[in-house]
């Protein structure tokens, strides 16, 4: 029996000293598990060096935390505004350490115009970071990554943020504390105080719109579209192209990552006349750009809206290709179907051209090419704007207007130099009776506004330019718009048989109220004096990239050559310093002279100074 009590007595004190064991390990990992916030702290900064072991930062992005959003090789990147409200900042970190991590909490500190969204909005987050710095730091995002994370492996952080009016477009450098376990620290946890810069990018917002032109069928018109960005970022690299109105098969096979705006019609009523490709390059972030084309209604759109389609492909915020499809409508003015009136104008230049900032007198004309004769015609003119205006008549009434018969009115217009390079247009109403019924038509004319060039030659001469004879003046252009690549020609030159192997000279631009030096070599050494006749022809182009000529002839009068050689401006110099001298070399001798002549006859006077003594000292006479 002792043997038996002495065995128990053994497993009693056995068993005592495993519980104790047993509540020695237990009891600090319950202190552990009691103090898990206050073990998990930062210092106000972290070093991330070669020795650093835990989470470092990569990337942040905002987004809309689809699927497309969680491919960290080409994450959906969104653009966001200043008061864009509610969105999604994305962080991207990688584990550099060793250890596996998990429990992964954020804190991020938002800069001003920034506030915490959703969930992110917590109290405790915004105390916790302030301890850290023992100061007030402002509003603070929270975001968690529970999954475990092992070495090398980027795990990203979605914090909620609403973004207000007071954010600016720019860039920012944030911080955030991150809290995460390892296998070292099952109960409590390690943080790491992170610099987290992001960009708040803007955005594009475009829109489409017209000048609000009503159109006229069976006429060509001329119309300007819009394309207005009201978003905070710049739209870059926009090339529009016109193609195809009123052909739907086109849209359909049309490629989406063409840099293009494709600008179509709902139906097969409109023609574009106009230029067809539109390289716009940025529109700028509450700006516009304004494209114009002239559009072909035909007669069955009378009376009727066009809906029009703009497929505007251009870089975003991110420098990203995005397209997007803009719609407009346009209005097509009511008008008879067949309409019998053709209207043209005929100005005194070959083309349709009104030249701003003069009073011109214009032809217009009006046929009927229709198979009744039109009576009771009254035609009404006015300017497209306010800058195109009628200085003369603007009503006519013709009381019969047979079939194939033209009347032709004119009267004088005036255009603003604003207009100057730009196309404009007459408005004409028509209000007549044909085939017993009344009618109303309009018609539009279009006619391109171009400044005046006027050319005039001043101070000519012959001049010797190192050594060499040159025929130099001036051209001024007194008009109201830039002649472009002048030329300048020598055509004739008394005393000079041959010319024509003097190259033309080019001076460039001609901009108006401004002059330009011209300098034509002349294939002689000398040119007898006199008057000599000469030619001259400069050529240039006007806005319209027509080139014209004018012959100027004029006398130049050959006198003494004038030298503009360095040398020769030296040995002037030189020359007009010799004669100064000469003239104050004799003007010395005479005083000489007029001082010796009389102290000459005061010698005489006074016997005992001789006349040397007398120039030189006149202080032993002053005693005599």
């Amino acid at each position: 029996m002792s043997a038996t009590k002495s065995k128990n007595m053994v497993l009693k004190m056995l068993s005592l000293s495993l519980f104790a064991i047993l509540v020695i390990s237990v009891l600090p990992n319950f202190a552990n598990a009691q103090t898990f916030r206050s073990d998990c702290s930062s210092s106000t900064t972290t070093r991330v060096d070669a020795d650093y072991n835990g989470p470092v930062f990569l990337d942040a992005y905002w987004t809309d935390r689809s699927s497309s959003s969680t491919d960290s090789l080409n994450p959906n990147e969104l653009e966001v505004g200043p008061g864009e409200g509610p969105s999604t900042l994305a962080a991207v970190f990688v584990n550099r350490s060793p250890l596996e991590l998990y429990a992964v909490t954020g804190y991020l500190r938002l800069p001003d115009g920034f506030k915490p969204g959703g969930t992110s909005a917590d109290p405790q987050a915004k105390s916790y970071f302030a301890s850290t710095f023992s100061k007030s730091i402002g509003d603070v995002s929270q975001a968690s990554y529970f999954a475990k994370l092992v070495e090398g492996e980027v795990f990203t952080l979605y914090f909620d943020v609403d973004i207000t009016d007071d954010a600016e477009v720019g860039s920012y450098l944030s911080s955030a504390i991150l809290d995460y376990s390892t296998p070292d620290h099952v109960r409590s946890c390690k943080s790491a105080l992170l610099n987290v810069p992001f960009i708040l990018p803007g955005k594009v917002v475009l829109d489409l719109g017209t000048d609000n032109k009503p159109l006229t069928p069976k006429v060509p018109n001329p119309i300007d579209f819009i394309i207005s960005n009201t978003g905070s970022s710049p739209a870059t690299g926009a090339i529009l192209t016109i193609l195809s109105i009123g052909d739907d098969s086109s849209r359909s096979s049309r490629d989406s990552s063409s840099s293009t705006v494709t600008l179509q019609s709902s139906e097969t009523e409109l023609v574009n006349l106009g230029a067809n490709t539109f390289n716009i390059g940025t529109i700028p972030a509450n700006g516009s750009t304004r494209i114009s084309t002239t559009i072909f209604p035909e007669a069955t759109s009378g009376s009727s809206v066009q809906n029009i389609s703009l497929q505007i492909t251009y870089g975003n915020a991110y420098g990203y290709k995005q397209t997007e499809l803009l719609t407009t409508g346009l209005v097509v003015s009511p008008k008879p179907s067949e309409s019998p009136i053709i209207v043209s104008v005929d100005t005194q230049h070959d083309e349709p051209v009104v030249t701003a900032g003069i009073v011109e007198n214009i032809m217009f004309q009006v046929t009927n090419n229709g198979d009744d004769e039109i009576t009771d015609l009254l035609l009404t003119l006015s300017g497209e704007t306010t800058e195109m205006k009628i200085m003369g008549k603007s009503k006519w009434m013709i009381s019969s207007l047979p079939v194939g018969e033209t009347f032709e009115f004119t009267t004088d217009v005036f255009a603003s130099t604003n207009l100057i390079n730009t196309p404009s247009s007459f408005n004409m109403n028509l209000d007549y009776i044909s085939d017993g019924e009344s009618s109303l038509d309009a018609a539009n004319v279009g006619v391109f506004v171009s400044g005046s060039i006027e050319l005039t030659l001043y101070d000519v001469q012959v001049s010797s330019i190192g050594g060499k004879l040159h025929l130099v003046g001036n051209v001024l252009n007194q008009g109201s718009t830039t002649g472009k690549f002048a030329n300048i020609e020598l055509l004739s030159l008394a005393d000079i048989p041959d010319v024509s192997d003097i190259s033309p000279q080019y001076m460039g631009d001609l901009t108006d109220d401004s002059s330009i030096p011209f300098s034509i070599p002349l294939p002689v050494s000398s040119l007898s004096q006199g008057k000599h006749p000469f030619s001259v022809k400069v050529t240039y182009a006007d806005d319209l990239r027509n080139f014209h000529e004018i012959v100027f002839d004029d006398i130049v009068n050959v006198s003494q050559i004038k030298q503009q050689s360095s040398n020769e401006r030296g040995e002037s110099s030189a020359l007009i310093s010799t004669e100064v001298l000469l003239g104050i070399a004799a003007a010395v001798i005479v005083v000489i002279v007029i001082v010796i002549k009389i102290r000459k006859k005061k010698s005489e006077i006074d016997s005992s100074a001789d006349d040397l003594d007398f120039l030189l000292d006149n202080s032993k006479s002053s005693k005599n």
